[in-house]
């Protein structure tokens, strides 16, 4: 086994950059068109790298992991832990200098893709490492704690956990138990408390570990006591004051490790924390936000498998003396699974060139993460529907699919604080007319955590128009629609501030809407920039087949926004409030017929 490197280091990105997304830009009153088109091209050299990887890493999971057995055995052999270290699977995203392979965030989203549906629970090993446990080292870590963590990290020889959910804190940071007292006769942090559901949590090694440093003169509660902090098991995966939990009995990822990180006074030196006192929510958030883009790239890598076994079962089955696939209602459901899947890539790699770029990308990347990961979930399901009787039976892969594919929707921020998100940072650059507004919206990020973000209030802006001049001429009625839509999303969401004031940030029935809005808006001005790129390469006639998908996304994506819009207006959202509270008042389903 040997490590696959680049020429070239990709130096750490962080999402702070002067340069805003381009969803925040269109947020704020500017339709900048330069940081989506043209779409991102991949340059040769990486291409023949990442496929050089890919090749090896498919030839090492044939030979070294059973996904049956270990799904079966509930355990990820740690032999195989040490040989995806080997291959340079866990430092992909390291830069050479530390050990790594320097991997380019396209790069390492096109193997995540990859790797996903070859084994899930070999992608959490790697993901959970990768992704978020050494990434704070990577964001915010000196160069001293570089050079000493990196090279180990890179090479396997320490896996990565990352330790922020807690029995009381899942996605509000400020539940936050976890505590770092300053002994400074040693110059230590004593840490106490427990995180739970912790990824490679029963094998890592180098645990990024958030916890408060209560202090005289920051306020109690408050995120500014927050930190992150480095701790390092011993090579036997020993450390005083530090122990694990039992392995959880999960739904799916069977093989993968969860378990909770018990600290009770665990010693740990000041050299430790990552990105300096107080800093931690910060280092929590960026690293979430790096880690979304690619859940979204195993989700395409997902579909992609669920489209192939659907077109082989329906081309080869055949009713009533026909092909199933013949069938318009299988082929709704096969165009549907491979449009989509198109336009998840097209997001996805559109992020991941953005990050790149260094470019704020934060936006973007929940929209990935929430489009692909209930994308991936109906694409099992309907290619489950399409192998009709066989895709119910075990020796098939879709059960298991549902299984391993289900907690996507739940890791690194659920969808629905994501949703959040994304709407409330329309809420963003308060203007001095609605500064108590601007105020208010500072609460959700301790009402809803971690993953709410900085949200403030809208600026009143002035826009003169939208417009979408670089796609091709061909696709000028969609790239004016998605034009269109994008000053209604703007006005709407400057209406929506103005009419709910401070309460805005708890109307999230409205909030939801946004956030639908905003996912299709994104989704298909990154189709269009793709497109636009197929038919300058190949030519109109040749590049047909993407034009449709263009062309059919446009259409359907245009409903639900219209639908979504309207319904900030028009709605029954005070009848759902009075159907849920009769739901919570009879503990249940209130209107049995039998009266039971």
């Amino acid at each position: 086994m040997s490590t696959v490197k680049t020429e070239k280091t990709v130096k750490t990105v962080k999402t702070d950059t002067e340069t805003p997304s381009f969803l925040k830009a269109l947020y704020q009153g500017r339709f900048d068109e330069s940081l989506v088109f043209p779409f991102p091209e991949i340059p040769e050299d990486t291409k023949e790298l990442v496929t050089a990887f890919a090749d090896a890493y498919r030839d090492f999971d044939a030979q070294f992991i059973n996904s049956e057995k270990i799904d079966a055995d509930h355990f990820f052999p740690r032999d195989v832990v040490k040989g995806l270290g080997d291959l340079g699977a866990m430092g992909m995203s390291i830069p050479e200098e530390y050990g790594g392979s320097g991997f380019s965030a396209t790069a390492y989203c096109k193997m995540m893709e990859v790797i996903g549906p070859l084994d899930a629970s070999a992608a959490i090993v790697v993901g959970a490492h990768q992704s978020i446990g050494i990434k704070p080292l990577l964001l915010f870590g000196s160069e001293e704690q570089k050079k000493k963590w990196l090279p180990d990290l890179a090479a396997g020889k320490m896996v990565g956990a990352f330790c922020l959910t807690e029995p009381e804190a899942g996605s509000d940071a400020a539940s936050l138990k976890t505590t770092a007292v300053y002994d400074s006769a040693t110059d230590e942090y004593v840490l106490t408390g427990t995180k739970q559901w912790i990824s490679n949590g029963g094998f890592a090694r180098f645990f990024t570990i958030f916890a408060r440093i209560p202090e005289a003169g920051v306020e109690a509660g408050s995120h500014k006591e927050i930190a992150c902090f480095a701790v390092i098991a011993s090579e036997d995966g020993t450390l005083p004051g530090f122990s694990r939990g039992v392995e959880e009995k999960k739904l799916g990822l069977c093989a993968s490790s969860t378990c909770q990180i018990i600290l009770d006074g665990c010693r740990v030196p000041a050299f430790n924390i990552i990105g300096g006192k107080g800093n931690g929510f910060r280092v929590a958030v960026e690293t979430l936000n790096t880690g979304r883009t690619s859940l979204g790239a195993g989700s395409v890598g997902g579909c992609k498998q669920m489209i192939k076994l659907a077109v082989e079962h329906a081309t080869q089955r055949k009713q009533f003396k026909t092909r199933i696939a013949d069938f318009e209602m299988i082929r709704e459901k096969i165009a549907e699974m491979t449009a989509h899947t198109y336009v998840l890539e097209s997001m996805v790699y559109m992020t991941a060139g953005l990050v790149d770029k260094k470019v704020d990308y934060s936006l973007e990347g929940a929209c990935c993460k929430v489009w692909g990961t209930e994308l991936l979930w109906k694409t099992i399901n309907e290619a489950l529907q399409i192998s009709g009787g066989n895709g119910f039976m075990n020796e098939y892969p879709y059960g298991r699919g549902l299984r391993d594919s289900r907690i996507n929707m739940i890791f690194e921020g659920t969808n629905e604080i994501l949703r959040l998100f994304i709407a409330l940072t329309g809420m963003k650059e308060a203007g001095d007319v609605l500064k108590d507004v601007q105020h208010a919206l500072h609460k959700p990020i301790a009402e809803y955590g971690v993953l709410v973000g900085h949200a403030q209030k809208w600026m009143r802006g002035t826009v003169t128009h939208y417009k979408l001049e670089k796609v091709h001429p061909s696709l000028a009625p969609e790239a004016d629609q998605a034009a269109k839509y994008a000053a209604v999303l703007r006005n709407a969401c400057e209406t929506m501030v103005y009419r709910n004031k401070k309460n805005v940030v708890n109307r999230q029935y409205l909030l939801h809407r946004i956030a639908d809005v905003v996912m299709d808006l994104f989704a298909q001005i990154a189709t269009l920039s793709r497109v636009t790129a197929a038919i300058e390469k190949k030519g109109e006639e040749k590049a047909k087949p993407e034009i449709e998908i263009a062309r059919w996304f446009a259409f359907q994506a245009r409903h639900r926004m219209v639908a979504n819009l309207k319904a900030l207006d028009r709605h029954k959202d005070a009848e759902a409030t009075a159907i849920s509270d009769a739901a919570y008042e009879a503990g249940g389903y209130p209107f049995d017929l039998w009266g039971w």
